[in-house]
């Protein structure tokens, strides 16, 4: 019975040049677009946008991008790790795709990079991605309300209402009375005491 190799590679590798897919102009806006949506609703990090930035960079007129990770990761000024975790996150949320790319060394087979595939499109629910942290980084997270949907009595309401309706003339009384004072004094920004 033949050992199995230490190191076999993936199944679905791909010997060659891998997929192309060349991206107008049009296309590369609406991926740096997305790159920076997707950064403000943090599904990626500011590094993954770097790195999706820095893939784009790379990307020939032909469709042809193939950088390997350190490559990638010296464009955007961060780790291999941190590459390799912001295109797992890319991956989830449907902007990047990638095929691994092998080649023959004697009776051995080793991969060499992977071809990517930037994808202009989104997914419409993309899932939650919490970035790692390091052990000394200080993370604070949203917490989630959920509400129950319940059925409020009239009493209830009305008393919302009233609450509502005395906040509001709090507000617009304070207002008021910041107006006169700015007008007495004529200069704006200073109260007198």
């Amino acid at each position: 019975m033949p050992t199995p190799h230490p190191r076999p590679y993936h199944a679905g590798s791909l010997f060659g040049d891998g997929p192309r897919r060349p991206l107008d102009r049009e296309q590369r806006a609406r991926f740096k677009f997305l790159l920076t949506a997707h950064y403000r609703s943090r599904h990626i990090t500011p590094k993954g946008e770097k790195v999706g930035a820095a893939l784009l960079k790379r990307l020939s007129v032909d469709g042809r991008c193939d950088p390997s990770h350190q490559t990638i990761a010296d464009d955007a000024g961060c780790d291999e790790r941190t590459v390799r975790r912001a295109l797992d996150a890319m991956k989830a949320i449907g902007l990047v795709m990638w095929q691994r790319r092998i080649v023959r060394d004697g009776w051995r087979t080793s991969q060499t990079s992977n071809a990517y595939l930037l994808a202009p499109i989104a997914v419409a629910n993309p899932p939650k991605i919490h970035a790692r942290c390091c052990g000394g980084q200080i993370v604070r997270e949203t917490r989630s309300i959920s509400f129950i949907s319940t059925s409020a009595s009239p009493q209830d309401v009305e008393a919302a209402r009233n609450a509502l309706a005395a906040r509001r003339a709090a507000i617009e009384g304070r207002l008021l009375n910041k107006g006169r004072t700015l007008a007495e004094t004529g200069t704006p920004g200073h109260d007198r005491a």
